[in-house]
């Protein structure tokens, strides 16, 4: 499962490289919501673009990532996410 969630997470992060130039043309520091290597939306915080991730995709991993050209990391929200703590369900 782990390496599932690796492999979800390196594809999310290709398919966001490639969209980066556009996207730092429109929504600068904002941030992306990638799912199954598609842009799912765009959130003003990382924690808002979570709570989407939560209420579209559950239990299915997901990925954040800032909008920018410079490295940031977002600590829990660079990871996939597979399952939500009993205080979230």
């Amino acid at each position: 499962m782990a390496h599932a969630i690796e492999v979800e997470i390196e594809r999310n992060f290709s398919v966001f490289k490639d969209m980066l130039e556009e996207l730092l043309e429109r929504a600068a520091g904002k941030y992306a919501l990638l799912h199954n290597q598609s842009l799912e939306g765009l959130y003003p915080t990382a924690a808002a673009a979570g709570r989407a991730g939560f209420d579209k995709f559950g239990a299915r991993p997901f990925s954040i990532q800032l909008v920018s050209d410079e490295p940031v990391d977002l600590g829990f929200y660079s990871y996939a996410n597979t399952e939500r703590t009993s205080a979230e369900q």
